[in-house]
């Protein structure tokens, strides 16, 4: 459980939130539950697990209603022969090729059902199923909304700090 082995290094003034009973009891997180497969759940309150927690971070977040999300470290390959930008997890699994084509299996499903404006910011990527987008010049778009906001992302957005995990 990735809770046990990383809780000590998550801080700040965010939500957390997990898909695990266990882990929601031990480390008194907000539980919601999930379900296998990609694409969207039918059930309501209910995300799907896509096999890696950057799916369930983009599920969590179009649940919650954002209305454009940008997406960041979504590499989605062994890049330079790295699993991860960070050391491979010791108790935890780690990302092989097979799993990968099913994550993007996964993405494509849920690109094809939503509405909401999902853009990839990622530098290095192999997940093509959403627009390629410069981060920079991402942020600096004028919200949609009709507020008359200059510049950034729409406040509804801003708002969604999500843990992957």
């Amino acid at each position: 459980m990735w809770w046990k082995t990383y809780a000590g290094e998550v801080s700040g003034d965010f939500e957390l939130w997990t898909t695990t009973r266990e882990a929601a009891r031990i480390y008194k997180l907000n539980l919601i539950p999930a379900e296998e497969g990609g694409g969207l759940s039918r059930k309501a309150g209910t995300i799907r697990r896509g096999g890696n927690s950057g799916f369930q971070a983009l599920s969590l977040a179009l649940h919650f209603g954002a209305e454009k999300v940008i997406l960041l470290g979504y590499d989605m390959q062994l890049t330079g022969g790295k699993k991860h930008w960070h050391p491979d997890h010791e108790s935890i699994g780690n990302p092989v090729a097979g799993k990968m084509r099913d994550w993007h299996r996964h993405f494509a499903e849920l690109a094809g059902l939503v509405r909401v404006p999902i853009l990839n910011a990622t530098r290095q990527t192999a997940l093509k199923c959403f627009p390629r987008v410069d981060l920079f010049e991402s942020l600096a778009e004028p919200a949609d909304d009709g507020a008359g906001e200059e510049g950034g992302i729409h406040p509804r957005t801003a708002k969604a700090r999500l843990h992957r995990h």
